[in-house]
């Protein structure tokens, strides 16, 4: 990237010649008379560069440049702020260039202890040396441009903000530093928990400011003096110090920033009653099947290792959704997808369709940035799907790309974070009727033969309670990636189901239902041959038809004057059934009232020599990005 890049992306930059626009040998000040700093004519991206003059960006409310300026700020800033679209001053560092995907009017953020600047934020109205000549013998300012392709270049404006402050916290506690590290912890830690600062964020600030003030070696026991004082009931604080009380104030100002947020989850739900009568004389409608039998409306999980194929599976989803076509043999309501698609960009999307063979369709969208959970995600994504009118899914692929950073409550992964995470999203997903499936990863754990695969999902089991959950494993004892994959779902309005499906040129099929190690017994192989007659006749199968049918061949008793034998034939058929539904073997049609069917097997093309895991020859030199 190059100065003539950052203007074609619309950041604003400005030229000027040191010591003419501006008075002697200060490099910054031009000249208020004519023009300002404010009326500066801005460089346009044809201009020539001129090796002679300085450049200045004039940051603004989307482009907003973040100034270090403390040791403890440059240490820590990869911490907070990684990526970025420049970063430049003395050394190629000082400040750097961010992005904000949804920019927000703010004044400009300045962090001091007493009168010595720490840390800024810079936004409209401001205006900092890209790169040229400073004041003082090593005054020149360089600029290192950053990848354009960097996922990281873009944050929301309430990542930019809550960064800057933690980071803003940690510069102040490091410049503030005195006396015995005990009493400095007891009064700083006393301060942060009296105003209610999460515990988490707490040690993480004060195991970054024993980094900076060169005791990182006392880390372990200091960390364990700090928990300590948090169990403890009654809190020092920092007016116990030598600060002056502008100081108090410059350190509590940044601490009430951090804790703004967690009033808004301590405010009490109004809670309303329903009586079960009214519950169960209401006629509800019936229950939207995303895809027939598989999926429905609410918050959904696809697990699996690594590299086993979920980003095709969503995308084959995806574009069934949007197509109207069916997925893995079964029908699929038609409706607008939004893809965010964090892992990808459009060159490996483009080249993922063009190997799946998917036709063009426009109401599937695809977005490869975005704000986290909590953070505007769930509020941009349900605006969308509103303004579409018909959005039925969207694919957040992965959900740890989108999860947020920011502790309300508990820790990683805990049950209370992770609720607290995907409540409000799950319970605007259901309102709308609309799906969200969140790809997300297995642990990294050994498995054992008997294990819950559901448990094995990354996250807490707050993930595995939402409504429903897919997962993806390569079948044990097999010969690799030649052989089926078990589909396993579960969920809380549909059975339990487990089929086998296969990977083949980016495309997955349904091969069958999923082979437990036994043979079907008797009673079922009968019902299987008796529901594919009635159903090669009439399409679908109600269970009073069957019952007939198994009499008529003599699967069951068809005497009516053997009472006995008569009744218990036609509950044993009943009972199966409902237990072939829960299994997966028997399907609902969609087409009469309670009838079924066998669900659709998609006959496997035979196997072809020389191909790899996508169905790719050696001969083929095509990079197909995962």
């Amino acid at each position: 990237m190059t100065i003539p890049q950052l203007v074609e992306r619309g950041i604003d930059i400005i030229k000027y010649i040191p010591g003419v626009d501006t008075p002697g040998d200060n490099t910054k000040a031009i000249t208020q008379s004519k023009p300002s700093w404010k009326h500066f004519p801005s460089v346009k991206a044809n201009d020539p560069i001129d090796q002679t003059a300085n450049y200045a960006i004039r940051p603004t409310h989307k482009f907003v440049d973040i100034d270090f300026d403390c040791e403890a700020a440059l240490e820590h800033k990869y911490e907070f702020f990684s990526g970025g679209i420049a970063q430049f001053g003395r050394d190629k560092e000082g400040h750097t260039l961010y992005e904000i995907s949804d920019p927000k009017p703010f004044t400009t953020k300045r962090i001091e202890f007493g009168d010595k600047c720490l840390l800024e934020m810079r936004g409209a109205g401001c205006y900092s040396v890209l790169q040229g000549r400073l004041t003082g013998p090593d005054g020149k300012a360089e600029v290192l441009f950053l990848d354009d392709n960097n996922d990281q270049g873009s944050l929301t404006f309430s990542q930019c903000q809550d960064s800057f402050y933690n980071l803003a916290l940690i510069c102040l506690l490091v410049e503030g530093y005195e006396g015995t590290l005990n009493n400095y912890l007891i009064r700083t830690v006393g301060e942060m928990a009296r105003k209610k600062v999460p515990h988490k964020t707490i040690e993480g600030i004060i195991e970054r400011v024993l980094i900076s003030i060169g005791r990182e070696g006392d880390k372990r026991e200091k960390m364990n003096s700090v928990r300590g004082i948090l169990k403890g009931e009654k809190y020092s604080t920092i007016e116990e110090l030598s600060w002056t009380p502008l100081q108090v104030e410059q350190v509590r100002e940044v601490i009430a920033e951090l804790v703004e947020d967690e009033e808004e989850y301590k405010k009490p739900q109004t809670m309303e009653w329903t009586a079960l009568s009214t519950i169960i004389e209401t006629e509800y409608d019936p229950l939207v099947e995303i895809v027939e039998g598989m999926l429905t409306p609410g918050l959904w999980f696809l697990a699996a290792k690594p590299k086993l194929g979920k980003s095709f599976l969503t995308m084959q989803l995806a574009h069934a959704v949007a197509t109207g076509a069916e997925f893995l043999g079964r029908k699929t309501i038609t409706g607008s997808v939004l893809f965010v698609a964090l892992e990808d960009n459009a060159r490996r999307i483009h080249s993922r369709a063009k190997m799946m063979g998917l036709d063009k369709c426009n109401n599937c969208y695809f977005t490869f940035v975005s704000p986290k959970l909590m953070d505007g995600l769930e509020e941009q994504l349900i605006q969308k799907a509103k303004e579409l009118g018909d959005c039925k899914l969207i694919v957040i692929d992965t959900f740890i790309r989108a999860k947020s950073s920011r502790k309300k409550i508990g820790g990683n992964d805990s049950y209370e974070e992770a609720s607290f995470l995907i409540d409000k999203f799950q319970r605007m997903l259901i309102a709308e009727d609309i799906c969200c499936m969140a790809n997300t990863h297995d642990k990294k754990e050994k498995e054992s033969k008997g294990d819950d695969k559901v448990n094995r999902m990354t996250g807490s089991a707050a993930y595995q309670g939402q409504d429903g959950n897919w997962r993806l494993d390569r079948r044990r004892g097999g010969n690799g990636i030649d052989d089926n994959t078990l589909f396993t779902i579960v969920a809380r309005d549909l059975p339990e189901q487990e089929y086998e499906i296969k990977l083949n040129q980016g495309n997955w099929r349904m091969v069958g239902v999923a082979e437990k190690g036994e043979e079907h017994d008797k009673m079922t192989r009968n019902i299987l041959d008796c529901v594919q007659i009635l159903q090669d006749i009439g399409g679908d199968v109600k269970t009073v038809e069957l019952v007939e049918k198994m009499r008529q061949s003599n699967f069951i008793e068809r005497n009516p004057d053997n009472k006995l034998m008569y009744e218990r034939g036609d509950n044993n058929v009943k009972a199966k059934v409902k237990s072939m539904k829960k299994r997966g073997l028997l399907v609902l049609s969609g087409e009469r009232y309670a009838a079924f069917k066998i669900p659709a097997i998609v006959v496997e093309d035979p196997p072809q020599e020389d191909m790899d895991y996508y169905g790719r020859t050696p001969e083929e030199d095509q990079h197909i990005p995962f």
